[in-house]
């Protein structure tokens, strides 16, 4: 006769999902949320400030907000679907903090590849660049730490100090 596992205790009520069926509708509505997520960051590109945009933006601020109304019914919708099986999202665990922290220790390490010992698998490094890309790395790096260091200890004793982020010295890359 087969035991009776944590399932079997359970009623199951009309129209209720099992466990492991609960927890695939979760985890599929958690993913569908994370490509809406990507859509909205799509969407922002021309508002960011980087030198590296990924998308060209082709759409006009108000197909924009018509797209951002459609990803807040989809959103809506999730939630219902989740109500349906009395679910509610799980609140967040990661501290922004952690997440930029995070990302931080891998710009580290991808500062620390441009060393010129790391830049050989590409051929040698011209004797006469060692020395500026050195200065470029420890700019970088001090830029990095800074950031660091603020997300780490600095966010929450002064409200003025997030205002004025350190200005770069960019002596040492003005030339590359």
């Amino acid at each position: 006769m087969p035991e009776a596992g944590p399932e079997a205790a359970r009623m199951r009520q009309p129209g209720e999902l099992n466990d492991a069926q609960q927890r695939r509708l979760l985890i599929t509505c958690k993913y569908i949320d994370s490509l809406l997520c990507d859509i909205e960051h799509a969407l922002h590109t021309a508002a960011s400030e980087s030198p590296f945009p990924r998308y060209v933006v082709d759409i006009t601020p108000a197909q924009t907000q018509v797209i951002e109304d459609h990803i807040r019914g989809i959103r809506a919708q999730l939630l219902q679907t989740l109500a349906w099986q009395h679910m509610k999202p799980e609140p967040p665990e990661i501290p922004v903090t952690r997440s930029i922290a995070t990302d931080l220790a891998f710009v580290d390490i991808a500062i620390e590849e441009l060393k010129p010992r790391y830049l050989r698998g590409s051929g040698a490094v011209p004797e006469d660049a060692v020395d500026e890309l050195n200065g470029v790395i420890r700019e970088l790096r001090s830029l990095v730490k800074s950031m660091d260091s603020y997300v780490r200890h600095g966010l929450g004793s002064n409200p003025e100090s997030r205002a004025k982020p350190p200005t770069a010295d960019h002596t040492a890359s003005s030339s590359v």
